[in-house]
């Protein structure tokens, strides 16, 4: 049983997600296996409005992200590893609600 924060491993801070903040859309880094059920229910659970109302999410989209290919020069000799694969969610809130970690970044 994964518990909210092993759904849930970290927010995407790069600019096109900051971007998308406006338009209520927040992006996470979340688990391998879990389904857009299990990540509606952590966002839920872990954030709150500033009054102190859980957020309500209208909308979870999920997506692969294959790891990229890296080369390496060790000992002479050129080694090939990969970055891990990952998976994002972005999470679309109800009008007029925000998460307010992102407040300000």
């Amino acid at each position: 049983m994964m518990t909210v924060y092993d759904v849930i491993e970290r927010p995407v801070i790069t600019e096109k997600a900051l971007s998308a903040n406006g338009q209520r859309r927040y992006v996470f880094i979340v688990h391998p296996k879990a389904n857009k059920v299990q990540i509606r229910q952590a966002v839920q659970a872990l954030f709150t409005q500033p009054d102190g109302n859980a957020v309500t999410v209208t909308d979870v989209n999920t997506m692969l992200s294959k790891g990229k290919l890296k080369r390496f020069r060790a000992f002479g000799r050129i080694s090939a590893g990969r970055s891990s694969d990952t998976k994002k969610a972005v999470v679309t809130l109800a009008p007029g609600q925000s998460i307010t970690i992102f407040e300000g970044v």
